[in-house]
């Protein structure tokens, strides 16, 4: 009988183990599939509360991120890691597991093997844990899974977490492997699509790649003019024939900074809010005096590029308190566009679904 009372289907291990050709025979605990019910998961964490029997400090947030899985639908009952029990019926291996069954508030089926003596924890999740990227190829993304996995983390932040939380508090939300694939799947499939653009991006302005496929996927998703999007991000890159009075221009001047940040755990995310800062000012025709985006800001909503004659006269009547900027100077590195990228045409996404 299983943890709820219902059948058990006993899964036997193989019990020879062979070492310089000298059969040894040991006693390995048979493996029975059960289903663990809140109530039962909250009676073995009582034990192995009361007899110490696991050292691992619970994460209650990675329990909470387990269930998210089990009532989003993402969570595969018949996943082969084992429920492992001590002699006292307390969890040595897997009370993460049974936290995310009593959050969730759901029976789960796992394998479950008793009596595994406490030596044996010595040897547990010793592997090699999986990524996001690793998760994605399984479902057919090909190349840039690194930027892919981390660029769907910073939309789904954007998406989600924008009006919540400040920016810069979005490296403490944390998604499961099982979560970023989803997310991928129902929501951003087409994201591979921007990956010539972020190439682009990168090179010609040197931010971060999450930040550029971010910016090139949201600025076509939302910004409402594939046209718009297309002249943006040529110049943008290139940096040809911007004047100084022009968002983007600012915008390369900071990224081509020695003192820009480049690495760390909001990188791209300061990234992302300044490309969309620039695309908000450059569509409305306004411009800022010194590229910023300071962490009491709010991640900007993408502002729809207007129709042709609102952009014309938006650009022949600038805004009044616009700052005064000096014109660039002959021989100011800044200012100077690469030679490679200033005739460049970009890759462009024709059109955003519906």
């Amino acid at each position: 009988m299983n943890l709820s009372g219902s059948p058990c289907i006993p899964h036997k291990p193989e019990s020879t183990v062979i070492e310089d050709a000298a059969p040894v025979t040991v006693a390995l605990p048979d493996l029975v599939r059960e289903v663990v019910t809140p109530a039962v998961a909250a009676e073995i964490l009582e034990k192995t509360r009361l007899h110490g029997c696991n050292p691992r400090k619970l994460d209650s947030s990675h329990a909470r991120r387990l269930a998210r899985d089990m009532c989003s639908g993402s969570w595969d009952d018949y996943n082969p890691d084992v429920l492992s029990l001590c002699g006292h019926g307390a969890a040595i291996q897997g009370q993460h597991r049974l936290e995310a069954v009593i959050i969730s508030k759901t029976p789960r089926s796992f394998l479950v093997a008793r009596d595994v003596p406490h030596g044996a924890a010595t040897t547990m999740d010793c592997g090699k844990a999986r990524s996001a990227a690793t998760a994605l190829s399984l479902v057919g993304v090909g190349g840039h899974r690194k930027d892919i996995s981390s660029t769907i983390r910073l939309l789904q932040n954007y998406d989600v977490e924008r009006k919540k939380v400040a920016w810069p508090a979005w490296r403490s939300v944390v998604y499961t492997n099982a979560e970023i694939v989803r997310f991928f799947q129902s929501k951003y499939s087409d994201l591979p699509d921007f990956l010539p653009l972020m190439t682009a991006l990168q090179s010609g302005v040197f931010s971060a790649p999450a930040a550029s496929l971010a910016c090139a996927y949201l600025v076509h998703r939302d910004g409402g003019s594939t046209s718009h999007a297309h002249d943006f991000f040529q110049g943008l890159v290139s940096g040809a024939h911007l004047d100084t009075a022009d968002p983007r221009w600012i915008t390369r001047r900071y990224f081509h900074s020695p003192a820009r940040p480049r690495r760390s755990n909001i990188t791209s995310a300061l990234h992302l809010g300044l490309l969309l800062k620039t695309w908000n000012l450059w569509v409305t025709g306004q411009t800022w005096g010194i590229a910023n985006f300071r962490a009491t800001q709010r991640m900007p909503d993408i502002v729809n590029a207007p129709c042709p004659a609102q952009a014309q006269h938006a650009f022949k009547n600038p805004c009044q308190d616009r700052h005064v900027i000096p014109r660039r100077r002959a021989g100011d590195g800044a200012s100077v566009p690469g030679q490679t990228m200033s005739m460049m045409r970009l890759p462009m996404k024709e059109g955003f679904p519906a």
